[in-house]
């Protein structure tokens, strides 16, 4: 099973990295897991210009026009089998890098487009290179109770665009310091039964 673990945190060792290890450690106690876990932030990832290049018109050239560290983390998103989404609440919503990362994914999208008689363009239904692999999300955050849905709906949405087929969640609350989820047994439990669940419903 090939694992890509995304973490959208820029802080390493933190509440984020903690969880998302936990789940890792729950898929590597299922199946054999060779795992790719890296942060956004230390990769060269450009904005998305939304030139839609990629897409547009349909096929799209199924490249983006940015050259830069995200061609070989498309092609590395493709040979893998499961994903971890790792972010804390920023602003609440997920991080920006998180985001534009999201953002950048958009050559694994193809779209079949719909016209009317005129020609105009009146619906179109996205296809996804990575259909149907399984994902899981970790989401971390200091107010000791949800205070933005935004975080989930924001990364559970983008996630379902690309087809992707959700294990769960994992959402721990309450850590306002670098490592309080080491705290937070019944989190850290939550997190490796969802990658048991993620390498289980991932056929592995």
């Amino acid at each position: 099973m090939k694992l890509m673990a995304v973490i959208g945190s820029p802080r390493k060792g933190g509440n984020t990295e903690q969880l998302v290890d936990r789940v890792i450690a729950g898929c590597r106690s299922t199946a054999q897991v060779e795992v790719e876990k890296f942060f956004v932030t230390d990769k060269h990832i450009e904005y998305c210009n939304g030139c839609l290049t990629c897409t547009f018109p349909p096929p799209g050239t199924g490249t983006c026009v940015i050259k830069d560290d995200m061609d070989e983390l498309l092609e590395h998103i493709k040979e893998s089998d499961a994903f971890i989404f790792g972010t804390p609440n920023y602003m609440r919503t997920v991080t920006p890098a998180l985001l534009n990362f999201l953002a950048r994914m958009l050559p694994l999208l193809t779209y079949k487009v719909e016209y009317d008689g005129k020609g105009n363009m009146i619906g179109a239904e996205g296809i996804s290179k990575i259909q149907d692999k399984k994902a899981a999300m970790v989401i971390s955050q200091g107010d000791p109770f949800f205070s933005s849905p935004l975080v989930h709906m924001v990364l559970e949405r983008n996630l379902r665009d690309f087809r992707l087929k959700l294990a769960g969640d994992v959402i721990s609350l309450g850590n306002l310091d670098k490592q309080s989820v080491a705290e937070r047994a019944e989190d850290l439990q939550k997190a490796f039964e969802l990658g048991v669940k993620l390498a289980i419903g991932s056929g592995f």
